[in-house]
């Protein structure tokens, strides 16, 4: 494989094994399978994401999977305006973007944003007050 980029040859190699073995064992098309050749000539592992994007533990989201992601996005968005788009992304990840005045986010004395409706549950739950 020729890399986009100059990279030492260990991390090349290594990259070049992760490819040739995550396109062995995960299906995709060739559309995918370019995206993901792509993102691996450009010096990145097929196990790390350009969004920053992780699992719970710690365990980075494969790239494929983040593209995927995106790409569905991209395809149910066209034609909408930027915040309709904003909004449909938000829901797809489940995530709601109209907050309501009791959750409204409120700056505490320090200047940090607090969840209103996340401070009343947490003081709620505290076995003294």
């Amino acid at each position: 494989m020729k890399f986009n980029r100059y990279l030492p040859e260990a991390k090349r190699k290594l990259l070049e094994e992760q490819y040739k073995d995550y396109i062995k064992h995960t299906p995709m098309s060739k559309k995918e399978q370019r995206a993901v050749r792509e993102w691996v000539k450009d010096g990145h592992s097929v196990y790390e994401n350009n969004s920053g994007g992780w699992y719970d533990g710690g365990i980075p989201v494969e790239f494929l999977t983040v593209w995927r992601d995106e790409e569905y996005i991209r395809s149910h968005t066209k034609g909408m305006t930027p915040k309709e788009r904003k909004k449909f992304a938000l829901a797809y990840y489940g995530w709601d973007d109209d907050l309501s005045a009791e959750s409204a986010p409120i700056s505490d004395e320090m200047g940090y944003i607090i969840d209103k409706a996340l401070l009343e549950k947490i003081d709620a739950e505290l076995p003294f007050t």
